[in-house]
């Protein structure tokens, strides 16, 4: 198995204007001569088991203490500190070890430093003066035993890792504390999620942060949210990222949701199934980790955290635990996001439906207290809820409707039926008519629903007088009708149709509704239709009176037309209506003899046969 160690930070500066001593240090820290007598040392400084495989130093030189800082500030930039420096006290003509000391600590105020000395020209009391009391520092007088600096080189690197390693442990756990109080403080999914990616990024270093949230639509991912410590750096990929679909498996966090776990992306140059790559690449972004997010909620994958960085990280267990504990949270925030916005959007719902409904909604206690009030949408200004809540019903409502509604309330407490009255209340403007439903919503309290039906009263009155009024014309229609299309016997044998007026289609048609329906009913043997009061014809009323005719003829009757006048009679003959076959006279009295005359002769035949009979 590797030694962790292998992996620390063993990296050493050395200033010293002396190149002899440069060489000293390469053999002392490279050297393999003293190799098992250091290890022995080490092993019985840290009881540790010998046999270890042996420390390697880095070692950077520098000859002057200005060149010892500009490497410094080198390795910074580079993301590779320095963890200790070997600084001599004398280099002229340049800085004096102390200065240069100085200088280095403004910029990297982590470095273990060693000062090493062949001269008193500080004393303790001095250098504790301008460097305070300090852990980070430890004198080396020359000429210096080797076995000294190589202990001095493990022990004070190693205390450098290891404060790094607390750090970074300081660092996880402040992430987690930071990103729990977000979550728990936070109201909305989406002022969650930003704080939470902006913690992410300031507490463990990344540059580029979104959360993909789950597409129900495309069972894919969709970016709402984005966070970048470089705004206009990034741009291009946060353009590109936020609004953008991936389906399961495509795309770095398609990828993450398709395999259910953390996946490590260490070169964006090599992803070539995400468009999104070149724009993190022209951010400056080479390492991408991908976190998918069980949401409690609905128990399955339904979120991915993706976080950028500029360097690339080597998968890291001890961050890779914080990450997924914080994925963890993470889901169960979303989760309860969920719950509450549908909870909200139900509620929402359920009260503009509520409010939608034109009634005023009381609930009342089986002991006739109002629990809760809404009042219509036409209530007076003066109906408050103020005067309803905790409030007996006998208090707000009229007392015969109180009474009434307290009886239903606990009638429907122990039916579970809807129970239905109405009363009336008579207010300033006028009397309004009120309906009133009451139902149980459980053991303990009614819903009770009061609709103004006024309208609807009135609205069913105005129709029923409506009804009664088209009734009564209907009815005086008929007799208008009937009048103004008599028909009159003047014999077992003889009906006789008097008609007055003009006569258009319509009247025409009755004309001969009435005439065929009377003659069929009385065995007419002669009908006389008599226009005497008619002052002109059309053609279509001429067609309606042959029409009527023909039909009395089918019947077996006859039709005689009577008291044509002159003016009707070149109508006729104009329209070249065809009269053959019906009888004419000038006067009624002329028509009622010939009726007569050809009654009487229908009538003798059946007689004579009669007297042969006997």
């Amino acid at each position: 198995m590797r030694d962790p160690s292998w992996q620390q930070n063993r990296r050493i500066l050395l200033i010293d204007d002396n190149e002899a001593i440069h060489g000293d240090f390469r053999r002392i820290l490279r050297s393999d001569a003293e190799r098992s007598t250091f290890d022995g040392l080490e092993s019985a400084l840290f009881r540790e088991a010998p046999g270890r495989r042996p420390v390697r130093f880095e070692l950077t030189t520098a000859t002057q203490g200005a060149e010892g800082l500009e490497k410094v500030r080198e390795a910074q930039q580079r993301g590779a500190p320095y963890a200790l420096a070997f600084v001599d006290v004398r280099m002229p003509p340049g800085w004096d070890g102390i200065e240069t000391l100085s200088r280095i600590w403004q910029e990297d105020g982590a470095i273990q430093a060693v000062l090493c000395s062949a001269y008193s020209d500080y004393a303790w009391e001095e250098i504790s003066t301008r460097f305070g009391n300090t852990d980070n520092l430890l004198i080396l007088a020359k000429p210096f035993d080797p076995n000294e600096v190589r202990q001095m080189a493990f022990a004070l690197t190693e205390k450098w890792n290891q404060r790094r390693a607390l750090s970074g442990a300081n660092h996880k756990v402040s992430a987690q504390y930071t990103v729990t109080k977000i979550l728990v403080e936070s109201t909305t999914l989406s002022s969650g999620v930003l704080a939470l990616l902006s913690a992410l990024g300031e507490t463990l270093g990344f540059r580029f942060g979104a959360l993909w949230l789950g597409d129900d639509e495309s069972d894919g991912l969709r970016c709402e949210h984005t966070w970048s410590a470089a705004p206009d750096d990034s741009a291009a990929l946060e353009a590109a990222t936020r609004g953008t679909r991936f389906a399961r498996d495509a795309g770095l966090p398609g990828r993450a949701l398709a395999q259910g776990e953390p996946s490590w992306f260490c070169d964006l140059d090599a992803v070539e199934d995400d468009p999104r790559a070149r724009a993190a690449r022209g951010a400056g972004l080479r390492f991408a980790v991908e976190l998918p997010i069980a949401v409690r909620a609905d128990a399955r994958v339904a979120a991915v955290l993706e976080l950028m960085d500029a360097e690339p990280r080597e998968p890291d267990p001890g961050l890779l635990d914080v990450l997924l504990a914080i994925a963890a949270k993470a889901g169960h925030f979303i989760g309860s996001k969920r719950v509450e916005a549908a909870l909200r959007r139900s509620e929402a719902n359920n009260r503009a439906l509520l409010y939608a409904i034109p009634d005023t909604i009381l609930r009342i206690s089986s002991g006739g207290i109002c629990l809760d009030f809404k009042a219509s949408r036409e209530s007076r200004p003066s109906l408050r809820a103020e005067d309803f809540l905790h409030r007996h019903v006998a208090d707000v409502f009229p007392a015969r409707v109180a009474e009434q509604i307290t009886e239903l309330v606990a009638r429907a407490l122990a039916d579970d039926a809807t129970h239905v009255f109405e009363y009336q209340e008579q207010l300033r403007e006028g009397t309004r008519d009120y309906e009133v439903r009451i139902a149980g919503s459980d053991r303990a309290e009614a819903v009770v629903i009061v609709r103004d039906i006024t309208e609807r009263k009135r609205a069913e009155a105005e129709t029923e007088a409506r009804r009664a009024r088209e009734e009564a014309l209907r009815a005086q229609n008929e007799i208008l009708a009937a009048l103004s299309t008599p028909l009159i016997p003047i014999s077992d044998d003889i009906v006789v149709m008097p008609l007055v007026g003009a006569l258009d289609a319509q009247r025409a048609r009755r004309v001969q509704e009435t005439l065929v329906r009377g003659v069929a009913s009385r065995r007419a043997r002669v009908a006389i239709l008599d226009i005497t009061g008619v002052p002109r014809i059309d053609g279509q009323c001429a067609d309606e009176l042959l029409r009527a005719a023909t039909a009395v003829r089918l019947l077996g009757s006859e039709v005689i037309i009577t008291g044509l006048s002159p003016d009707v009679a070149r109508t006729l003959v104009a329209l070249g209506v065809d009269m053959s076959g019906i009888v004419t006279h000038a006067t009624l009295q002329d028509g009622i003899a010939s009726a007569m005359t050809s009654a009487g002769a229908r009538r003798r035949p059946g007689r004579r046969r009669a007297r042969r009979r006997r």
